[in-house]
């Protein structure tokens, strides 16, 4: 855990207030929050609250909170009107009482923990009857994936060094580190799910799957030709979510515990 409170404050989430500027994960988690109306929620891994505001304006939500690791993090989302909080979700309780949230977004972050079986013991814990929890996170078995490991090169959001872009098809896409306090994007990934075993565990902790997305993710490359063509097939293969990039999860707490 000590590697955990080294790189912490390396890690806070950053993203657009534009919706034109945010990633195919963000707007389709946003388009899910439009077709609700919540008066209570909470973003578990909120970063700079930017995408925290979006959501509960989405919504309407009259109570928008937020979670994070980073106190640098949750100081951005304070000054954004969120009622943000410092925890390690990996660890501590969340700061609420049962029962206490509308809807819930975790957001890429599933993957970070070490413990997701606490992870979601909280959050059905926090959750209303039939609180709708919405998760996104990395696909282990995405086709990119599939084929990556078929030519022997490591999966695409799984590294072996915090530090160096290593073993991938294309080292290219994650920041090339030059020193001991330097982290590449998504280094500090713990766990990665499959389709099945991301629905799987969900159904564990009681929580009914309501719907599953795709969502694809941008691949950049110097050549203008090639990006193109990747997020083609990229935007495609969205469609059948135990493919795709990503996997956003829409589900309710089940009260049959």
């Amino acid at each position: 855990m000590k590697a955990k409170k080294r790189y912490v404050e390396k890690f806070v989430g950053i993203t657009s207030e534009e919706y034109k500027e945010l990633g195919d994960r963000h707007r389709k988690a946003l388009e899910i929050f439009f077709e609700h109306r919540f008066d209570r929620i909470l973003d578990t891994g909120c970063g700079d609250g930017k995408f925290t505001v979006l959501i509960g304006k989405a919504c309407k939500a009259k109570e928008v909170y937020g979670v994070d690791i980073s106190e640098k993090g949750v100081e951005m989302a304070r000054k954004k009107g969120i009622k943000a909080f410092r925890v390690d979700v990996d660890e501590e309780s969340l700061p609420f009482e049962n029962n206490y949230f509308d809807a819930i977004y975790a957001g890429a972050i599933i993957e970070h923990l070490f413990d997701p079986d606490y992870f979601l013991d909280e959050i059905y814990r926090v959750l209303k009857p039939k609180g709708i929890l919405v998760l996104d996170t990395p696909n282990l078995a995405s086709l990119y994936n599939r084929i990556a490991l078929l030519l022997g090169y490591q999966p695409f959001d799984m590294h072996v060094s915090i530090r160096y872009p290593i073993g991938h098809i294309y080292d290219g896409l994650y920041k090339q580190g030059s020193g001991v306090t330097d982290t590449i994007r998504g280094s500090d990934h713990i766990r990665l799910f499959t389709y099945k075993s991301l629905l799987l565990i969900l159904k564990k902790h009681n929580l009914t799957i309501l719907k599953v997305h795709g969502a694809y993710d941008v691949i950049h490359s110097k050549s203008f030709v090639v990006s193109s063509l990747v997020r083609t097939i990229d935007c495609v293969i969205s469609y059948i979510p135990s493919l795709s990039h990503n996997i956003i999860i829409i589900a309710h707490k089940s009260m049959l515990r």
